[in-house]
């Protein structure tokens, strides 16, 4: 009798053991998350290949993802190259991007991924103040000549309401002002923030931000609406983003990445 029971247990054994392997051998094979693959440009401090991380904006892109269950892989590419190769579904998103018309026919938005606050900022004992632009009329601006201006202080200086140094560097508007060979310049906060450490060190009380924000732009992560995934993408991204920002990650990223990354003026140049 007990031969008959141990024969029947380890045929009872033999049998769980094969239909474990035939089980196994019918299954689909089990892979990790699902490599998505976005394409960005070179825009430090918030995106770069040469900065640990990608940059600012990189790291919060790739942080929701994660959050999304995805692998992501960023290419850095000519900011028209990642931007074509994006509409024509060769990537599933690109960023980070001001919202037009023109590119609203083409991608889908998410809710924004970082916001660009200017404000203008003077030597603290300047004695100038900014409510209004009629405050900046007669004053020198210095604006590096690869930037960009507001459309407003375009208008002042074609109108010879204004005066401008453009000098190579951004580095150079810090000490023109510090200095007063000019008078104000318009920096976003965050990137004000680096220069007044890596460039004014113990100086940088001397250079103050002037409490009325002069503009404001939001950056977003754009889904081609080619791709039938881009929809469900770009919902998900937004619930997960707004997770983020309750649970004020978002913050830690932007606080952690100061704190890793000492030398990124030498890149803004």
């Amino acid at each position: 009798m007990w031969r008959k029971l141990r024969l029947r247990y380890f045929y009872g054994i033999f049998l769980a053991g094969l239909v474990t392997i035939l089980s196994s051998a019918f299954m689909p094979y089990k892979v990790g998350a699902e490599e998505l693959k976005v394409a960005t440009g070179e825009y430090p401090p918030f995106t770069s290949s040469q900065i640990s991380g990608g940059g600012l904006v990189s790291e919060i892109v790739k942080l929701v993802f994660s959050r999304m269950d995805y692998d992501l892989a960023v290419d850095y590419l000519p900011w028209k190259r990642g931007y074509v190769l994006t509409k024509q579904n060769k990537y599933v998103a690109t960023y980070p991007y001001l919202k037009t018309e023109e590119r609203r026919q083409d991608f889908l938005y998410s809710e924004p991924i970082v916001e660009w606050k200017s404000k203008v900022y003077v030597r603290d004992d300047s004695g100038v103040v900014y409510n209004s632009l009629l405050d900046l009329k007669g004053l020198t601006e210095c604006i590096p000549y690869h930037y960009g201006s507001l459309s407003e202080l375009d208008e002042m200086y074609a109108a010879g309401e204004i005066k401008r140094i453009r000098p190579p560097h951004i580095r150079s508007c810090w000490l023109m002002i510090l200095n007063g060979r000019a008078d104000f310049f318009v920096e976003d906060i965050f990137v004000a923030d680096i220069f007044r450490k890596e460039v004014l060190g113990e100086r940088s009380d001397e250079i103050i931000e002037l409490r009325k924000t002069i503009s404001t732009d939001f950056g977003y992560i754009i889904f081609p609406r080619q791709s039938h995934r881009s929809e469900e993408l770009v919902n998900q991204f937004n619930q997960v983003l707004s997770d983020l920002l309750k649970e004020d990650k978002i913050t830690k990223v932007r606080d952690d990445f100061l704190t890793q990354n000492t030398k990124l003026g030498e890149l803004m140049e």
